[in-house]
């Protein structure tokens, strides 16, 4: 499953005429919501970089250069492991507009860079260790630290590595994704616990009452965001309770798991979600558990209250899909993702591969309702015919909409007509229509390796890169 959930709509200059902004304001679908991508960056520099400005804003005498360099990466490097709390907890306030992907995605890549920090931290000092001189008030003959201090730093500098390194190999760890997943979250507590008691135990500005108060703040913020993710999310989630309404084959090996929101549990609003979304899912007696999935919302935001997911048996979990029982308690975080469709009717390809076609049959069960007419080109790879997903129904929504569908099969039959092999630069020639090529909205979805050979093969067919948005629910 997968986004890369850019906020990639229409851009200054694409106006929608009078008649589609009449439409979008008739339309049911929910509003975006959540910070301009622009602005969550702004305040995450901000925050990362403020203990430096706070200690650089207290009159000390200052140390040689590298030694405040030094300091400089240490203080925003713990810094930086509560803000990586923040951006793991799926606030949609923070990842609405920018994607659950493209926010992952930097979690990833500030890790790396956490790390990097770390690892150089404590070799540029060039200051003696040991403790504190009693005529050493302002702490720049010494770095202050005693056992204790260094015993939390050295721990803390090499269990931060084991950390980054376990997410970056997880798929090689013989543990399951729910197991890896409370395993990090431990790790990560323990890390900044460890890092915090050496900055407040050996740092010569951590002790300053101003960063105190900072560090106060930021381990709070830190620590509400575990409990939010663990509990207060699962409270919410029990109190808007889901059940299985019916589980129905699609294609082979592939299902549809409808859910349909559940009557007299308190109070329930059901979710609320614009096509193309995706939803964490969870399958069980109650919510307070670790293990989830997420799945791309296949029915549309009209279908409401009951929600669909297309999946494909792989996995665990999924291998089981078609076994669930109906009536079977559900419950759902979301929704989340940026895979959504242009309200204005602008020319649109759709580029899938496998189960990839779950959130395109959410926009075309929505256009198919909302009586929209752009023109839609539907490019859907499979290895045979029969793992085609709700074949029947394309076919029948060829007939109402603007739809013009083209089956790629790696297997195809001695009778087949259509395009063979993988979806290659030559397959999306023949198929793309040449007319709206620069300005058609582009949406793939499917298998990693697929996703990025076609968003390759596209810009080679001069498809401005920001037309294009991908969704992909891997993060290693």
């Amino acid at each position: 499953m997968t986004t890369l959930a850019i906020d990639a709509h229409p851009k200054a200059g694409e106006r929608p005429t009078p008649a589609t902004k009449t439409a979008l304001q008739d339309h049911r679908w929910p509003p975006r919501v959540g910070l301009h991508p622009g602005l969550v960056l702004t305040l995450y520099l901000v925050l990362a970089l403020a203990p430096v400005a706070i200690a650089a804003a207290h009159p000390l005498p200052p140390r040689p250069f590298w030694d405040e360099v030094a300091s400089a990466l240490g203080l925003s490097a713990l810094a930086i492991m509560c803000l990586e709390f923040m951006l793991s907890g799926r606030y949609r306030s923070v990842s609405g507009r920018i994607g659950i992907d493209l926010t992952m995605r930097f979690h990833q890549l500030v890790a790396l860079s956490l790390v990097g920090f770390m690892l150089v931290h404590p070799f540029v000092y060039s200051t003696p260790m040991g403790h504190a001189l009693p005529w050493d008030t302002d702490a720049h003959l010494r770095l202050g630290l005693d056992t204790w201090s260094i015993a939390t730093g050295a721990v803390a500098w090499g269990l931060l590595v084991v950390l980054v390194a376990t997410a970056i190999g997880r798929r090689l760890l013989p543990y399951r994704y729910e197991s890896w997943r409370g395993a990090h979250a431990i790790g990560a507590v323990l890390v900044t616990g460890l890092v915090a008691h050496h900055a407040l135990a050996a740092g010569r500005y951590s002790a300053q009452p101003a960063m105190i108060v900072f560090w106060g703040a930021l381990l709070t913020l830190a620590g509400m965001t575990l409990i939010y993710v663990y509990i207060i999310r699962s409270i919410q989630q029990k109190r808007a309770p889901y059940a299985v309404h019916s589980v129905e084959s699609v294609a082979a090996d592939t299902w549809e798991l409808r859910l349909k929101a559940r009557d007299g549990a308190g109070t329930h609003g059901t979710l609320r979600f614009q096509p193309g979304q995706f939803a964490w899912v969870k399958i069980g007696p109650h919510p307070f558990r670790v293990r989830e999935h997420p799945f791309s919302i296949s029915t549309a935001p009209e279908q409401t209250p009951e929600i669909g997911f297309t999946i494909r048996e792989n996995g665990d979990f999924t291998r089981h899909i078609g076994e669930i029982p109906p009536g079977t308690p559900a419950y759902l975080d979301g929704p989340h993702g940026n895979f959504v469709p242009d309200a204005e009717e602008i020319p649109t390809v759709y580029i899938a591969g496998g189960v990839g076609i779950a959130p395109m049959l959410s926009h075309l069960r929505a256009f198919r309702t909302e009586g929209d007419r752009r023109p839609i080109t539907l490019i859907y790879g499979n290895r045979t015919v029969d793992y085609i997903a709700s074949k029947a129904e394309l076919d029948q929504m060829a007939q109402h909409l603007n739809l013009k569908v083209h089956y790629v099969l790696q297997e195809p039959p001695e009778d087949w007509d259509g395009p063979a092999g993988m979806i290659t630069q030559d397959v999306l020639d023949a198929c793309l229509p040449r007319e709206s090529r620069r300005v058609a909205r582009y949406f793939i979805c499917g298998p990693g390796p697929m996703i990025d050979a076609v968003d390759r093969e596209l810009r080679n067919l001069d498809v401005p890169a920001h037309r294009i948005i991908s969704e992909k629910f891997d993060y290693t």
